[in-house]
């Protein structure tokens, strides 16, 4: 019986991985982060993908996040860019993310500018990757962050939320803010809003807020 114990604690400890040195200082001189953090997320990045011999697939990437909360990306999911990071980050458009996509867009996310963190913001509602943002994109992406700020309340305090209710709100609620955006942006009337016009409206309205009895749920609207 010990024997079989002392396997069973074996096959629960995560498997050790060796680390390349040459490529973790590749990693930190093409990044902002310094030799500790770029280890630490090599060694994440090959605890999920076999020793980073292959790239991340959309679950592998949503588990190694959780494992990123000195990055401040562990409430990621609660907010409208959760499902768009892994987009974000595929650059090359494959359908997965290697290492060098991960750490390069993480170090955006942990430690970027605010003129880095905002482009990306831009993308995340530039849905069709057209260059601009609609009013529509803009709604769906409010949405979501309502949707966020509400399920985060609930959770908070301990109350259920009708889901058609909260549905239907945050949509109304998406498109009083996209049109209040596109009424004070869109001067030229063309119907979508380019990168510096989305800078101007979320400099100034960098967040929303959900309410729920009288407790309250902020949601940025682009990365922070």
């Amino acid at each position: 019986m010990g024997n079989k114990q002392s396997q069973t604690k074996q096959q629960k400890q995560p498997k050790k991985f060796k680390i390349d040195n040459d490529q973790i200082k590749k990693l930190q001189e093409s990044t902002n982060f310094d030799k500790v953090e770029a280890k630490k997320l090599f060694e994440v990045f090959s605890e999920l993908s076999n020793g980073g011999k292959v790239p991340l697939n959309r679950q592998q990437f949503k588990d190694g996040l959780s494992k990123l909360e000195q990055c401040g990306l562990k409430n990621l999911d609660n907010t409208p860019f959760g499902d768009r990071l892994f987009d974000l980050l595929d650059t090359n458009k494959d359908g997965s993310v290697d290492l060098q996509e991960f750490i390069s867009g993480l170090s955006i996310l942990c430690k970027g500018s605010v003129e880095e963190k905002l482009e990306l913001s831009f993308k995340a509602y530039d849905l069709d990757g057209n260059g601009y943002i609609t009013k529509s994109e803009l709604s769906q992406m409010f949405q979501q962050a309502w949707i966020s700020g509400f399920k985060a309340l609930s959770y908070q305090t301990n109350e259920e939320v009708n889901k058609d209710d909260l549905n239907n709100f945050s949509e109304e609620m998406a498109q009083i803010f996209a049109d209040g955006a596109f009424s004070s942006l869109d001067v030229n009337g063309d119907g979508k809003l380019s990168f510096n016009e989305f800078k101007q409206f979320a400099m100034s309205h960098p967040k929303i807020t959900a309410t729920l009895n009288g407790s309250k749920k902020d949601v940025p609207i682009t990365f922070d």
